[in-house]
């Protein structure tokens, strides 16, 4: 007769192996745990990034504010130009703040309050985004001498950086046209830019904006302009739709002229007019219905 001993091997326990069928139960568990989980953790994921794009914005609209009570009222210039600018480095808004110290930038990486964490690693270097939906999820690099041109240097203006923005802001940008100038259409201007009808842009004052609370300033996307083009779908949109995951009404985030920020959703952006999407009414209703306008004053439009 066997002792105990030899019946459960040399220390008295018996020893037993996974069987195939065990082993493909433990994997399958596994690969549910990630199933639930990695979407989850995705979400979180996004929703950080998103609360890291309003706190930028946060504090860009707290340097706007400190930067019109500096300069008798005017918002900082989206860019200034002399005429065109052609082949003229061009410095944009943030390589303003960032010379004058109201909000500092990191050099080129995108690392900085001038940067989306969520924006593309896109730039749409032909100057416009077509109807490519993810380049104006991406950024432009500031200074540069043109739309689609690498970002330089301008020392002698105090511009030694290279900054990469991922922010969008609501100035008239009138390339390209020959449309009469408006004076303070928009929440600022390319300042300088002309002559159109023998007339140059000039700086914005914060009292020609109405509402001040529902005016936008910045939003997620690239460059400046184009107002009309604001919704998925439409070709050289630049208001990027980076936040809310995979859904098929994305949100930006907005910063207002009175300095706070929240989320907008493709849907309910406001259109300016000219807009290939939406009747003439529909854009009016938008922009003067006391929530969200594109306008400084859309009384004056409508």
């Amino acid at each position: 007769m066997a002792t105990a001993l030899q019946k459960h091997g040399k220390h008295g326990h018996q020893q037993k192996a996974f069987t195939l069928v065990e082993l493909l139960v433990v994997i399958g568990v596994i690969a549910l745990l990630i199933s639930i989980l990695l979407p989850a953790l995705n979400r979180a994921r996004e929703q950080a990034q998103a609360s890291v794009c309003l706190s930028n914005l946060r504090q860009i609209g707290a340097a706007l504010t400190l930067y019109n009570n500096e300069n008798h009222g005017y918002n900082v210039p989206s860019y200034t130009m002399t005429g065109t600018n052609s082949g003229v480095p061009l410095e944009g808004w943030a390589c303003i703040l960032d010379a004058l110290n109201y909000v500092k930038a990191a050099e080129g990486s995108g690392n900085s309050v001038y940067a989306c964490p969520s924006m593309l690693h896109e730039a749409p270097l032909d100057g416009q985004t077509g109807t490519a939906e993810f380049k104006a999820n991406g950024y432009m690099d500031w200074p540069n001498t043109g739309l689609g041109t690498p970002g330089v240097t301008v020392p002698s203006r105090g511009h030694n950086k290279i900054i990469r923005v991922g922010y969008w802001i609501n100035a008239d940008n009138p390339i390209g046209t020959t449309n009469p100038i408006v004076r303070d259409l928009y929440y600022t201007s390319s300042v300088g830019f002309g002559p159109i009808a023998g007339e140059f842009l000039r700086p914005t004052k914060i009292s020609a904006i109405k509402r001040t609370t529902a005016t936008i300033a910045l939003t997620d996307g690239v460059y400046a302009g184009q107002q009309r083009n604001c919704r998925l779908g439409d070709t050289n949109r630049r208001i990027g739709y980076r936040h809310g995951g995979v859904v098929k009404d994305p949100y930006a985030n907005v910063l207002f002229a009175d300095g706070h920020a929240e989320s907008i959703r493709s849907s309910e952006f406001p259109r300016a007019k000219g807009a290939t999407t939406g009747t003439a009414e529909e854009i009016r209703r938008e922009n003067c219905n006391g929530g969200p306008t594109v306008y400084a004053n859309p009384n004056l439009q409508f």
